[in-house]
């Protein structure tokens, strides 16, 4: 069943009716409409409850190249009971904790500097600075997770960041020296106040690190399945640098960074601030351009690519059960709910899917309760054939799975289309 969406953020003139929230134009173009789907995290404690179904439809602005979904389903919904914790891939754990050591390696910090994280999650970036003696907050509004955070020992504030707490951390703590937003932004309905609240906290020697999934590699590389619902913006270069000027900060480098599949890292820093742009800036504006992120004809292309994906895939799980193959899924991710609620398969296609946080487990998964198991649960079961769907990890979980089942199972991803996956 479709349920309401939330009409009060500042940018929202009616369903369908909206202006960027980041440059505030109102040149929108339609790039991918997926439907009615429910919300990608949440997970069902039984196979029988009814869920609700929002409206899912993609939008860029031809000014900026933000990517936008055009119905938003209120933060309160989607993340007060949250159930990713970015602890759990050994390859993003590795990419956080180089990027603690490249910057106190830097020399960035002298005593009584501190570090702020903006959806610090379960602690899984802050606690590398800790041996460092370095101080650090985290916010993170999801109460289960920001718990597990705690428990490691780092102050964590249960609040969505706004521009009325950055003043009330700012009073109690003054600037700090870095301030950290890793896979953030993406789920922020207001763009405008978060930027506010950075533009607030950032003082003449603050820099501000940004990580962000690109929206350009999701044109490229046929990228759908990290389309929904807690994802309200997809980012470019062009759209942060724009967002940025407009709330007293400065974009001042790009770099580009392999995980998630291509993300970027946008540093920022106050317009007062005396510096050089760096030399990135200007090429991600321009290769942004010449890719036609802002062009209505490379969207439609991708649109009618991802219907034939979709077909295919569903067409390989029939022909695959009536062969017989017992066919897994390895992964609960939101990247699964946007792929699977887009081909709806019966019951019985994929007989279950196996996810190692025990967050997860038990649980069901939309649109006909898909059952979450343990991974030793899925070892026990004699899979012949293994969708990996977080595919930006699917060499780490490749491995894994064939430590365990050998070489007689067959591994599989469905982005950018269906291919067997090489665990070597």
């Amino acid at each position: 069943m479709a349920a309401k969406i939330d009409t009060t953020l500042p940018f929202i003139k009616g369903r369908g009716e909206i202006f960027c929230r980041a440059c505030s134009g109102e040149k929108l173009f339609s790039a991918i409409d997926f439907g009615d789907l429910p919300i990608a995290n949440e997970l069902l404690l039984s196979p029988e409850i009814m869920i609700d179904r929002y409206p899912l439809h993609l939008r860029i602005c031809r000014d900026c190249g933000l990517g936008q979904v055009a119905d938003v389903v209120s933060p309160e919904r989607i993340f007060r009971d949250y159930r990713y914790l970015s602890s759990m891939s050994s390859t993003f754990l590795k990419h956080t904790s180089n990027y603690v050591v490249e910057r106190v390696e830097e020399g960035r910090f002298s005593s009584g500097e501190w570090v702020l994280e903006i959806a610090s999650n379960d602690g899984y970036l802050l606690k590398d600075f800790l041996p460092f003696g370095i101080k650090v907050i985290g916010v993170e509004p999801a109460k289960n997770v920001a718990e597990i955070s705690r428990k490691l020992g780092i102050e964590t504030i249960s609040e969505f960041f706004t521009s009325k707490l950055a003043e009330k951390i700012r009073a109690l703590n003054g600037y700090p020296k870095l301030i950290i937003a890793n896979n953030v932004m993406a789920h922020v309905p207001d763009l405008g106040d978060f930027m506010k609240g950075l533009s607030l906290l950032c003082g003449p020697e603050t820099e501000i690190s940004i990580e962000n999934p690109s929206l350009a590699n999701i044109l490229l590389g046929m990228q759908f399945d990290t389309i929904y619902h807690e994802h309200y913006s997809y980012l470019s270069a062009s759209s942060v640098g724009k967002v940025s000027q407009e709330n007293g900060l400065q974009l001042f480098k790009v770099e580009n960074l392999s995980i998630h599949g291509g993300s970027s890292r946008y540093w920022l820093r106050s317009l007062s601030t005396k510096g050089s742009i760096h030399s990135s800036v200007e090429a991600f504006y321009n290769s942004e351009k010449s890719s036609g992120l802002f062009e209505p004809s490379k969207w439609t292309n991708f649109s009618d690519k991802v219907a034939k994906i979709i077909e295919e895939f569903h067409t390989w799980l029939i022909e695959s059960a009536d062969k017989g193959m017992r066919v897994y899924g390895y992964g609960a991710a939101a990247k699964a709910s946007t792929l699977l609620n887009s081909i709806s398969p019966k019951d019985g296609l994929i007989l279950a899917i196996a996810d190692v946080s025990l967050e997860k487990q038990a649980r069901f998964m939309p649109p006909y309760g898909l059952k979450i198991i343990s991974p030793n649960e899925l070892f026990r079961k004699n899979p012949t054939d293994i969708i990996i769907f977080p595919w930006n990890l699917k060499l780490e979980i490749a491995k894994y799975l064939r430590s365990n089942l050998g070489d007689g199972v067959r591994l599989w991803c469905a982005i950018p289309e269906l291919h067997e996956v090489d665990a070597k």
